[in-house]
């Protein structure tokens, strides 16, 4: 390249299509900062060049100053968090986090490949560590209130207080027996048997729903969030999806034997 004669003819219509493209990829800024270090390079009169791009010509001096100093970031806006031009690195990745309900344990997987095990019969540990999450904007705010059973605005009521009050503000601070004298064997048993028939009927099986079906089936007044913690309890809330299906491939072995 030694001289201007050297360049390859241009195509109007394929310079507006590419601009465009470019300008989707890296954004306008960056677009006419590569174009005027571009014709920097190739040895444009600054004045012209200034007034070619529509830039003041200090800021092409500044531009290709800097540009030659820091390199290509230099030509994206530097209250960007993330480079364009560069390889992501581990700092700039998202961590990804997924929740998962399983028997006796809640495991955070941590990019898919690390994983943290909460016990279910610690619901302390399982609250700080989830709640903590929750405010890390690494967890929604619907799995971990089902998690913890307890309503969305209840979590939320709870986040703010463990960041003011640390853990002392998720610990229940009730005194006496903490025996749930509602929930008698018999409605435990009711409970059961109506998420069942709840599950493989394809009706709701929330709290709320649980609870006014049981209050309409069997005169049994429970609260919403009582049978949410029962539910979670018994595990019978990682079960709502898989029971009918099991039935249905129950009934097909039965069908084919």
């Amino acid at each position: 390249m030694s001289n201007r004669q050297d360049i390859p003819s241009m195509s109007t219509v394929s310079s507006q299509k590419r601009m465009e493209q470019a300008k989707m990829a890296f954004g306008a800024t960056a677009v006419t900062r590569i174009i005027s270090l571009a014709l920097y390079l190739l040895g444009a009169n600054l004045r012209e060049l200034a007034a070619f791009v529509g830039t003041p010509l200090d800021t092409i001096k500044t531009l290709a100053k800097r540009t030659l100093r820091d390199g290509l970031p230099a030509l994206e806006d530097r209250r960007r968090k993330t480079s364009d031009f560069l390889p992501i690195n581990e700092t700039q990745r998202p961590l990804s986090c997924k929740l998962l309900f399983e028997k006796d344990v809640f495991v955070v997987v941590l990019d898919g490949e690390k994983r943290v095990e909460l016990l279910r019969r610690n619901p302390a540990q399982c609250r700080t560590v989830l709640l903590t999450l929750l405010n890390a904007d690494l967890l929604g705010i619907e799995e971990v209130s089902q998690a913890i059973g307890l309503s969305p605005e209840r979590t939320r009521k709870l986040r703010t207080a463990l960041v003011k009050e640390d853990v002392e503000a998720l610990l229940d601070r009730r005194k006496g027996q903490q025996r749930d004298y509602l929930f008698t064997s018999e409605v435990k048993s009711e409970l059961i048997q109506q998420f069942v028939l709840n599950a493989l009927s394809g009706w709701p099986t929330s709290g709320r729903a649980i609870s006014e079906d049981l209050r309409q089936r069997c005169d049994i007044e429970v609260s919403e969030r009582s049978v949410r913690q029962h539910l979670n309890k018994l595990g019978l809330a990682n079960i709502a999806e898989s029971l009918p299906a099991l039935l249905e491939a129950q009934k097909k072995t039965s069908s084919n034997s």
